[in-house]
């Protein structure tokens, strides 16, 4: 640690699996840009080559592995995902963070996973693990939860799942969006089309796209001008594409071209299930004025005390999802109360703030580590 005028410069280094546009990833990019303007040494390393759909500030660096040799000596070594956490605690090079945007073992639940798979989602078998592989990856996943580092999560749920599940201390220092552009725009014209948005993979089993699509598929037999409109980050899956219910499919959007396709539609329906980590998507909706249909778990209903933000489903119910968005679409009161109901939220997750309570740990921790090294020596 370097000491500045007035700030503690602390080293950095974050293991990221990949580059891709997942909000994960841009959540990570945006703490290290973070932390570079508070003036902070902040190194990313990742297996994915350079993000150049991001204005990335911090230092980068493209590894083949998380090897001690690839990694530098600082402060702190910041896993990002499970599979990064192991590398950071056994290079030696820093102490070990382990950020965690969503408990991955929840991912692996086999029964519920397999059940999902070949009921709802139709994937390839050889994109399902088998019941022993589901078993192996979970055992994992809890060794490494079980680690000795300092962690860092994103939610009150996450939160109380790490320090009840692995009985070690965690802290929450939320999420956040650049509300400097995710903006509402203009309240669009009530016309007879209105444009419903899903956003999120088919192939992801915890965004829960087919309820969504099945829930406007049946909306749509009392409902007749509506436009469905897809974004995700993969290209339309063929069981997807054979439900008929997509109007519009967007891939790939840059993370901040999505402003402009959340301000261009009527309503956002997040149909995530339990493994939901956080929910970005619905605070960038509510951030641009689009009202939202949510499932009712915990990363969602953890957005604000007040459930008034939006209107909450069961998750994996498209009858009652179905009902909700004809309710919105036909109360254009209800409509307007949720629009600045959920600017008032998303209003409360700068990342700014982020960046603050991630350094405010950070600092905390090595302070905390000095003071009990001075007590060794005595």
């Amino acid at each position: 640690m370097v000491m500045g005028e007035g700030v503690d410069q602390v080293r950095i280094v974050y293991l990221l699996e990949g580059t891709e546009t997942w909000g994960g990833v841009k959540a990570v990019l945006e703490q290290a840009n973070g932390l570079v303007r508070s003036g902070h040494r902040v190194i990313v390393l990742s297996k994915g080559p350079w993000p150049n759909w991001f204005p990335l500030r911090a230092e980068f660096r493209q590894v083949t592995a998380f090897s001690r040799d690839d990694i530098p000596e600082a402060d702190f070594i910041i896993g990002t995902y499970w599979t990064t956490v192991a590398p950071a605690v056994a290079a030696g090079r820093g102490r070990a963070v382990h950020f965690c945007q969503g408990y991955e073992g929840d991912l692996y639940d086999d029964g519920v996973l397999r059940a999902e798979v070949e009921r709802i989602y139709r994937l390839p078998p050889d994109l399902v693990p088998t019941p022993e592989r589901c078993a192996a990856l979970r055992a994992e996943i809890e060794a490494t939860y079980r680690l000795p580092t300092l962690k860092v999560t994103v939610g009150p749920h996450l939160r109380a799942l790490i320090e009840s599940r692995f009985g070690q201390p965690c802290v929450e220092i939320g999420n956040g969006i650049d509300l400097t552009r995710f903006t509402p725009g203009p309240i669009r014209p009530q016309g007879e089309l209105r444009r419903i948005l899903v956003v999120g993979p088919w192939e992801w089993p915890v965004k829960g796209i087919p309820y969504a699509l099945e829930g406007l598929r049946r909306l749509r037999d009392r409902r007749h001008h509506l436009r469905i409109v897809r974004a995700s980050q993969t290209p339309q899956s063929g069981p997807e594409q054979a439900m008929g219910v997509v109007d519009e499919y967007h891939q790939g959007v840059a993370p901040y071209a999505m402003p402009d396709l959340y301000r261009d539609c009527d309503l956002l329906v997040g149909a995530s299930t339990e493994a939901e980590g956080f929910g970005l998507t619905a605070i960038e909706a509510m951030a641009c004025g689009v009202p939202c249909v949510l499932t009712a778990i915990p990363s969602y209903l953890s957005l604000g005390h007040a459930h008034d933000y939006a209107i909450f489903v069961p998750p994996r119910d498209p009858i009652t999802t179905a009902d909700a968005i004809d309710q919105i679409l036909s109360d254009q009161a209800l409509w307007e109360r949720l629009r600045k109901a959920g600017l008032e939220v998303a209003a409360g997750y700068p990342v700014e703030a982020v960046v603050t309570r991630l350094e405010r740990a950070l600092l905390g921790h090595l302070k905390e580590c000095a003071t009990l090294d001075a007590s060794h020596r005595r």
